[in-house]
């Protein structure tokens, strides 16, 4: 039996949820998600005979910025969990297939979420489209380059002050970040909070504050560790600002952190690259197109392009043959009855969208086929002027 939440639910969603994942929610932690929770939008898979939560899947309401900087509504998918006692019965098909649906139903070209098992997601739809890249660098042997910039401008401020500056340098930031999701004022009031139980053994929030960008970092005193846990920068400018500050903080020797993009520019700013070490490199976000007209209708493309893809959707049947046209300027996606260029399944479109993985990479794998001209021509079109960064995981 399959129903909507209500707001009466959340303890007991919590407790399937916490069982399916190894943890557990007290009343702070239900007190500090409740005003992130959206009733409506969780799904509940329950016994008929006497109505417990079996299964959940929920969502978040989000804004996604594609590359060329056009921004669609886009549900991210959360909370996903179903009882240990009753796997394998078709519980989560259900609640997502209807979920799903539910998303076609409402118009949105695009759905997300972060896989807590890689091998699970791909049969609905999704594929990983964005990555998860941890560096780790020696404070103590990091030198600038001597003809790096030095711009300054700095200031160490406190939450309120980033309370107040914060949200829109990110959403600056997300103006031209591929991938970026947006915050709500609730969002950003459940970011600060900065629980001490959620600190994992060290300090609470400090932040650096420029004109252009922020960071926030926490001290890891046993060890001399700086975790970086937010840096966003609107301009080079700013994100050498708030490197040279964190890499000269005093009584540290390791500086870590996950807001390092996979191409990120700072081992070329530095005398030694090296010293900006990769720790962890894996899937981050999934994304899963909905409607194809509207996804890739959506986007830039960073070269002119007119092609016919076959799109493959076992799951939605939301597949089909599209002429996609388009350029730096704009996109057209409409069916075709053509001959296509290219075929591809809407798991490998998803982890194409957002110009995070290479067509000429999944074609190796054996996940887009077509003539090589076409491959190629799409492989071109579909890079982005930077590596996506979604910068507000759920």
């Amino acid at each position: 039996m399959l129903r909507t939440a209500t707001a009466d639910d959340l303890p007991a969603i919590a407790t399937v949820e916490g069982r399916a994942f190894g943890s557990h929610y007290d009343d702070t932690d239900l007190t500090d998600f409740r005003p992130l929770f959206e009733p409506e939008r969780f799904l509940l898979g329950c016994d008929p005979d006497d109505g417990h939560i079996l299964g959940v899947t929920g969502a978040f309401g989000f804004q996604l910025t594609l590359p060329g900087a056009a921004v669609v509504d886009a549900p991210g998918v959360s909370w996903v969990s179903v009882s240990t006692t009753h796997r394998r019965r078709g519980i989560l098909r259900t609640l997502m297939l209807a979920q799903h649906e539910g998303f076609v139903a409402d118009g949105y070209p695009v759905a997300l979420l972060y896989a807590s098992e890689g091998g699970i997601y791909g049969r609905f739809g999704y594929g990983p489209a964005t990555a998860r890249h941890a560096v780790e660098i020696d404070r103590r042997f990091a030198a600038f380059r001597p003809d790096a910039p030095d711009p300054g401008g700095v200031a160490q401020v406190d939450t309120a002050a980033i309370r107040c500056a914060g949200p829109e340098i990110h959403r600056r930031w997300c103006a031209h970040t591929p991938g970026a999701l947006d915050r709500s004022p609730v969002w950003w009031a459940n970011v600060l909070l900065d629980r001490e139980h959620r600190r994992g053994g060290a300090s609470a929030l400090f932040h650096l504050l420029h004109a252009d960008g922020y960071a926030s970092y926490r001290i890891q005193d046993a060890d001399r560790t700086c975790r970086v846990v937010e840096l966003f920068a609107v301009t080079d400018r700013a994100y050498v600002a708030l490197w040279r500050v964190l890499l000269g903080l005093d009584l540290v020797h390791t500086v870590t952190t996950m807001a390092c993009a996979p191409d990120d520019p700072l081992p070329f700013l530095l005398t030694d690259p090296r010293q900006v070490r990769t720790t962890g490199l894996a899937d981050g976000m999934w994304a899963r197109v909905l409607d194809v007209v509207a996804a890739l209708g959506a986007r830039r493309y960073a070269c002119e392009v007119d092609l016919v893809l076959d799109v493959h959707d076992s799951f939605l049947n939301r597949g089909g043959r599209f002429r996609l046209r388009g350029g730096s300027d704009g996109a057209c996606c409409a069916p075709s009855t053509a001959e296509p260029d290219v075929h591809l399944d809407i798991a490998a479109l998803g982890s194409l969208l957002l110009g995070g993985h290479r067509v000429s990479t999944l074609a190796r794998a054996g996940l887009v086929e077509g003539e090589p001209g076409g491959v190629q021509v799409l492989d071109a079109a579909l890079l982005a002027e930077r590596r996506p960064r979604n910068g507000n995981e759920f």
